[in-house]
């Protein structure tokens, strides 16, 4: 094993030798009764996780609770020892992984996952940003020379405008900043997951190693998947020589800043936020943003909040259960009365990008809102457009300059394959086709 492998492994050993096996973890997990494991199995689930992490081979209802997991850290909450349960149950994954499957194996699946992740985001990215805004995002990190660097990751690139909006929140806090992101800068997500963990230091461990090589004494994250893989997988590994946070957070810190320069003709709104836990403190940081801003009234409803940190990603396993959350929200607002959803991540906002073609309500990210306040923003949000499903002219109009000026062209395949990676994700949507055929029209006529 590598010096980082072996460092994982201690993790976990740790983790292992301060369990006292009461398996709260395991009665709390909301993915393992999902797959029908019962709650009075807890403890002989612990027992063969601790077992696995010393050597011994895992059970296959071991294995069916690892791949089961969601990454919702209400086991980590859970735990009366102060466990990161999930980092726990991340590594004892890899390694039943790595037992299970030949390495060579692990690597293809883990390529053919990321190579269909970076085609997406390429498209995307290039139907939505102008070519000076894609380069400074990819040149890099080691180039960099600011104090503080805002690192976007990979998937933010599919709804571009949230990356401009932050950009605009720090330059109102005027803040010594750069951002840095793409596939270029990838947290090795995917890598992690399928076990190649030789691909992930040359990846994930190295784009955390880049941060420090910068100078940065500061980074921000955006994407949830990020900031938990680099804060339980590389910090915890070895201390940086920067502090690391969600974007949210830092933000949040600096409210006073903010609120100085927040415009008070706001529009009035009554929003509800699409809330998920397992991030740090993203959602009290995101609602004390909201309560700030002048004439918004946030309204505090029921949620199914603690299933998983995030929408899509692990738990796009759980299409139905995905499916619920996001219609039973939507109902839930437009009977309290909300006239508007605002979303904490990219995933969630994809998810949620085409209700308004199916209620009555406004979907938003908390950045739009922040970036409004400010008297910023504005950036059109083309993936709802696109997510919608109604008129597309102002969403193709785009896509063909900033196509143009990426030197990107798209054919009708990758249309195809961007309709089904739009429209196949659960969430809320109109028609599918007005995307399908004002784009096969762009590609065809070149």
């Amino acid at each position: 094993m590598s010096a980082y492998a072996d460092r994982l492994q201690a993790l976990a050993t740790a983790a292992a030798d301060r369990c006292t096996g009461c398996g709260k973890c395991f009665e709390v997990c909301p993915t393992a009764r999902e797959v029908g494991l019962e709650a009075s199995e807890a403890k002989q689930r612990v027992a063969e996780l601790s077992a696995l992490t010393c050597g011994d081979a895992a059970t296959a209802d071991l294995e069916t609770w690892l791949t089961a997991c969601d990454g919702s850290a209400r086991c980590s909450a859970a735990c009366p020892e102060g466990i990161n349960v999930r980092q726990w149950v991340t590594i004892a994954k890899l390694r039943a992984t790595e037992a299970a499957r030949p390495a060579e194996q692990n690597a293809i699946n883990a390529a053919k996952r990321f190579r269909h992740m970076a085609q997406a985001v390429r498209l995307l990215a290039s139907m939505q940003l102008p070519s000076e805004t894609l380069r400074r995002i990819l040149a890099p990190a080691e180039k960099r020379a600011a104090d503080v660097l805002f690192y976007t990751g990979c998937n933010v690139l599919r709804t571009p405008h949230i990356v401009l909006n932050v950009m605009d929140i720090l330059d109102a806090l005027e803040l010594d900043f750069d951002v840095v992101g793409g596939t270029a800068h990838c947290c090795g997500v995917y890598q992690f997951l399928e076990a190649d963990l030789p691909t992930y230091e040359r990846i994930g461990h190295r784009t955390f190693q880049r941060f420090g090589q910068s100078g940065a004494s500061r980074v921000l994250t955006w994407c949830p998947t990020c900031t938990k893989n680099f804060g339980e997988l590389e910090e915890d590994v070895e201390a940086p020589s920067f502090d690391l946070g969600h974007v949210s957070e830092f933000l949040a810190a600096n409210l006073e800043a903010l609120r100085s320069h927040f415009t008070p003709n706001q529009p009035k709104r009554r929003v509800v936020i699409h809330e998920h836990l397992g991030i740090g403190a993203t959602v009290e940081s995101i609602a004390a943003l909201l309560r700030a801003v002048p004439n918004l009234e946030l309204l505090d409803l029921p949620q199914d909040s603690g299933f998983s940190y995030a929408c899509g990603g692990v738990a796009a396993k759980y299409k139905e259960r995905e499916a619920a959350i996001h219609r039973g929200l939507a109902e839930a607002a437009v009977a309290a009365g909300a006239d508007t959803i605002v979303t904490m991540y990219h995933s969630c906002h994809r998810a949620f990008a085409g209700a308004e073609a199916v209620y009555p309500i406004k979907v938003v990210n908390f950045t739009d809102v922040i970036a409004e306040a400010l008297g910023r923003g504005g950036h059109p949000d083309y993936y709802s457009l696109y997510k919608k499903g109604g008129a597309m002219d102002e969403a193709v109009a785009a896509a063909r300059r900033f196509l143009q000026s990426n030197g990107v062209e798209i054919d009708e395949a990758s249309v195809r394959s961007l309709t089904a990676e739009i429209f196949n994700e659960t969430g809320l949507a109109g028609r599918r086709e007005a995307f399908a055929q004002a784009f096969a029209d762009l590609a065809r006529q070149g």
